[in-house]
């Protein structure tokens, strides 16, 4: 009996020890790989990128456009495939301006983790398409829908030649509701090589966005912050991840 109870015990610990050790493996092969995804990028200078998703969109990107130009910013667009080829013009203006195009999928799945790898590939190639005809030339940048990430979609990024950005402060937030409360909101958490979050498309409330990027720009050049586009500060700095 004491050998029975033993191997038994010796079984359950085994079986303890193989449990653990697969839960590990699978967590490394969904987390996304550390300073893989890039929330901001640390540098010296007192800078930071501007970002813009969900475009483009026949109201709001040509009013943000305006600001930008109002205030000789330069920004990164994060654009949805099928929109730009809806607004082909739209899309033409952010070029002429200056300003830098990224990957943000063809259709916006809404849980992109979710997709099939296949169909990951499929939605990033097929903006790719879209970018690479409207502009002349590949997107290095890749921003997923609602900012959803794991290892797969990660890996399929790195793979297709992206570099995956996600944000450090975002402007849109349910405790910010007004313009001004979304400028305060990115003052409170900005920090140099910051990458800022805004969007311009799907919904009718991206008016309070246009309202609210003056109310950022001006109070972050009071501060002394200048303004890049993303690749811009990437140069300027090596990529790492923020908690």
């Amino acid at each position: 009996m004491r050998y029975l109870s033993l191997a038994r015990a010796v079984f359950e610990l085994i079986l303890v020890i193989t449990t653990i050790v697969l839960a590990v493996r699978l967590w490394e092969t969904e987390a996304p790989k550390r300073g893989s995804v890039i929330f901001s990028v640390p540098v010296r200078q007192k800078v930071v990128a501007l970002t813009f998703d969900d475009g483009p969109h026949p109201t709001f990107t040509p009013e943000i456009l305006a600001v930008l130009d109002k205030y000789h910013v330069k920004a990164t667009f994060f654009m949805i495939g099928e929109r730009m080829q809806q607004y082909p013009q739209i899309v033409k203006q952010v070029l002429t301006r200056g300003h830098t195009i990224g990957n943000h999928t063809y259709t916006h799945p809404h849980n992109i983790e979710a997709e099939r790898p296949a169909q990951i590939i499929r939605e990033l190639d097929m903006c790719e398409q879209v970018i690479e005809r409207m502009t002349g030339k590949r997107a290095c940048l890749f921003r997923p829908p609602l900012g959803l990430v794991n290892g797969t979609v990660v890996t399929i990024a790195e793979e297709e030649g992206y570099r995956t950005i996600l944000w450090t402060v975002s402007a849109d937030h349910h405790d910010a509701p007004t313009p001004r409360a979304m400028a305060e909101r990115v003052l409170k958490r900005v920090r140099p090589g910051a990458i800022i979050l805004a969007h311009d498309g799907t919904f009718k409330s991206r008016w309070k966005d246009v309202a609210a990027l003056p109310l950022i720009i001006e109070a972050l050049r009071k501060q002394g912050y200048k303004f890049v586009t993303v690749p811009e500060l990437l140069e300027l700095g090596t990529s790492r991840r923020h908690r």
